[in-house]
């Protein structure tokens, strides 16, 4: 039986493998950079540019583009080839644990079969980190297998796009497919209660009125029941008596951890309420020696955290001591146009934690930006949610053409401490986005400068 220090399930983000690009970030930035280069062009009259004639789209080119991004990204970073240079054996099978330190492996034959032939067993020395991820949640609606529905693991096979299209939920990975097959020219209806329900009411809002804008329809109900004949076309009843048909539904209700198949009931591994595997602060299970990172815990989905967890759980077996793998402040993105972004409580969170009086609000639309102005942004806004003593952030929401950018100062200064007065004294090129973090910094600096003045006057009086 061959032994190795760390053996690692799963080919996620976490277990950093080749997942990440098969169903997920690449495929679905790259479909939104083709359909942000349409609207550039749609728009472009605005900014003073004429395009003559009409603005055609080549979905084959478009998907030939997202595979050739996928495979280059594949062969470079999570290839069994570039794993084995970095040292790491790569086995394509289905793993079962016998104790905590040994896996059965096992293999299907070309009929989808299996032999005592097809099974070996491994063994892991330090530990096994599990990084199976999750997959799309079922949808549970009367009707729905009547329907042959899509989700984000086929939403970027299209050979063509679809006349009408009905997205079933107005999370982060229904407003970006929404929005960007609109722009390649699809007529969208969305149907949820409201669009980003996890962030800032305020950011949802803002983005009804840009889908609204752009032709979008969104529906703020539920669906209720859906009819089709076995095929793409559809007519979804939503629980507000509206009837929606089109010709191609994609279900976009969220996505529940990967935890079956492996036998980890006969492990005593524990699940969390969510459905996910639990986890301590250092990512180890309630079985000694097996550690979970990633979206198979059930924790906050995002590709750039599983990661983090990922090498964190990897050091917490094979290196002395630990470090914390799972994080209070983790930075989010939604890539719609603008993107939204968001870190920390909310106004209301962070008021229910510390009191009305005790949390202040600064706010900057960003269409009233230098920057905002220059490129005619029309809806958009950076708001910071800090205590109002010693002016610690405790939160930021921005909806901006960069939040995603923009978040990461946000997320360094909460990381490190830096009140948000302080990122007044941060230089900032000038007419960046970015900018007006300082101008709004600056405001709550020189308040504070103005309420210190009597002291600053002893001071200078001891020549201080």
């Amino acid at each position: 039986m061959k032994s190795y220090d760390l053996i690692v399930i799963g080919g996620g983000s976490a277990g950093l493998t080749a997942a990440k690009t098969w169903a997920g970030c690449i495929p679905s930035k790259s479909l939104i950079a083709s359909s942000k280069a349409a609207h550039s062009i749609q728009k472009a009259k605005e900014l003073g540019v004429t395009v003559e004639g009409k603005v055609s789209i080549d979905m084959k080119a478009v998907k030939n583009r997202i595979n050739a991004n996928i495979e280059r990204i594949y062969e470079e970073d999570d290839s069994p080839e570039a794993l084995k240079r970095l040292g790491v054996d790569v086995i394509v099978g289905a793993a079962k644990f016998i104790d905590s330190k040994t896996l059965s492996v096992y293999f299907s034959n070309d009929n989808g079969s299996g032999d005592e032939d097809d099974v070996f067993d491994i063994c892991a020395n330090d530990g096994i980190l599990i990084a199976t991820g999750a997959k799309p949640n079922p949808p549970l609606i009367e009707g729905i297998h009547e329907v042959d529905y899509f989700t984000y693991e086929e939403a970027f096979s299209l050979d063509e796009v679809p006349k009408t299209m009905t997205v079933i939920g107005g999370g982060p990975i229904g407003c970006e497919l929404a929005q960007a097959y609109s722009r390649l020219g699809a007529e969208v209806t969305i149907v949820a209660s409201k669009l980003l329900p996890r962030e800032e009411p305020d950011a949802g809002e803002v983005m009804q009125r840009v889908f609204e804008c752009e032709g979008i329809k969104v529906t703020n109900s539920r669906v209720q029941s859906v009819e089709g004949s076995g095929g793409k076309d559809h007519t979804v009843l939503c629980q507000d008596g509206e009837k929606i048909t089109g010709d191609l539904l994609l279900v976009a209700i969220g996505r529940v951890p990967t935890v079956t198949g492996m036998d980890l009931d006969k492990l005593g591994v524990a699940l969390n309420d969510k459905g996910g595997i639990m986890i301590d602060n250092t990512l180890q299970t309630s079985v000694k020696g097996i550690y979970a990172a990633g979206d198979c815990t059930g924790d906050r989905q995002f590709t750039h955290y599983a990661g983090y967890q990922g090498a964190v759980g990897a050091r917490n077996i094979l290196l002395p001591l630990t470090d914390p793998g799972v994080l209070d402040q983790v930075p989010a993105t939604t890539f719609t146009d603008p993107e939204v972004s968001s870190i920390g409580l909310t106004e209301k969170e962070a008021k229910a934690e510390f009191g009305d009086k005790k949390v202040a609000v600064a706010f900057q639309l960003v269409n009233e930006t230098d920057r905002g102005i220059c490129e005619g942004t029309k809806e958009g806004y950076i708001k910071i949610v800090y205590k109002k003593r010693g002016n610690k952030i405790l939160g930021a929401s921005i909806v901006s053409p960069v939040a995603g950018e923009l978040i990461a100062e946000i997320s360094m200064a909460m990381k490190t401490g830096l009140s948000f007065d302080m990122l007044a004294t941060v230089m900032h090129t000038y007419p960046s986005h970015s900018f007006a973090l300082q101008s709004m910094a600056a405001v709550v600096y020189y308040d504070k400068l103005v309420k210190s003045k009597p002291l600053l006057n002893f001071l200078k009086r001891l020549r201080l």
